[in-house]
């Protein structure tokens, strides 16, 4: 199903360590894409999908890791279905042979996130929404360090819910750069002015330190990328729509129905939307 050469054709130029490929992917497909994104997965994410509860969450699964194969197939220069993918230390999925290449996946709702970099340098995106602003006080009180519930606490009420989630996703942002369990990170001082914080772990567990910044993120959501080291990047932002994974399978039709033709797998490759300077 998945031709090699089709793929290299097309291939995607890897980011550097000094930037970042943001991906916004869409959590559903048309089902005839749908079907076609299910024969990449592993027998790993297969049987995670078999275990969702309804068959919408498990439509959106394989949309979003199917998707997130393709993404990285086209970085290598391999069919998706044959890319390795393992778990790390604490289970964040990692390329079996990435050639430095890194990667993190984060959703929220209806919003998902996929960050590349390069150079092996690792790299943790998350992006949150919809916590309730009393529930974002409380998790706050409980979890963060004093001086950052005390932000939370004294900012205005209309106000609370947004400090709380920047701050959260700051620090699982550093979390997921470094491979770990986030119980380990609510205790990261990541407050502090501007959308860019030289972020340390003053407890030593964490292989610190990481870069931070925050994301422009749909309205209600916030969202935060952390690269690991102290050396600025760059982001790039991307995305990737049912249509254009339609056009990249070949399953959507041409002007007159047919073939989509020979440049269609290419409205997949420039879809930069902007980009962040260091």
């Amino acid at each position: 199903m998945w031709d090699d050469g089709d793929l290299l054709a097309v291939r995607e130029r890897p980011p550097s360590a000094r930037e970042v490929h943001l991906w916004t992917i869409a959590p559903d497909a048309p089902p005839e894409v749908a079907d076609q994104l299910a024969t990449v997965l592993d027998a790993a994410a297969r049987r995670r999908c078999s275990g969702l509860p309804d068959a919408r969450r498990a439509r959106s699964f394989v949309a979003v890791h199917g998707a997130v194969r393709v993404i990285l197939g086209r970085y290598r220069g391999t069919a998706p279905d044959r890319l390795g993918l393992r778990a790390g230390r604490w289970g964040k999925p990692e390329l079996v042979d990435g050639d430095g290449l890194r990667f993190s996946l984060t959703h929220s709702g209806g919003a998902v996130l996929l960050a590349v970099t390069g150079g092996g340098r690792d790299v943790g995106v998350d992006i949150e929404g919809g916590r309730p602003g009393g529930a974002a006080e409380a998790l706050a009180a409980r979890y963060f360090p004093p001086q950052e519930s005390a932000l939370v606490a004294s900012a205005a009420p209309g106000r609370r819910r947004d400090t709380s989630l920047r701050l959260w996703t700051r620090k699982e942002a550093c979390v997921k750069a470094a491979g770990a369990r986030l119980a380990l990170g609510l205790g990261l001082p990541v407050a502090g002015d501007g959308d860019v914080r030289l972020v340390d772990d003053p407890t030593g567990r964490l292989p610190a330190p990481w870069l931070v910044r925050d994301l422009d993120a749909p309205a209600g959501y916030r969202a935060a990328v952390a690269m690991a080291g102290p050396e600025p990047y760059a982001v790039r932002r991307r995305r990737l729509r049912p249509s254009d994974l339609a056009c990249h399978l070949g399953t959507a039709p041409g002007p007159a129905g047919g073939d989509p033709g020979p440049s269609a797998g290419n409205r997949f490759v420039d879809l930069t939307e902007g980009e962040t300077q260091p």
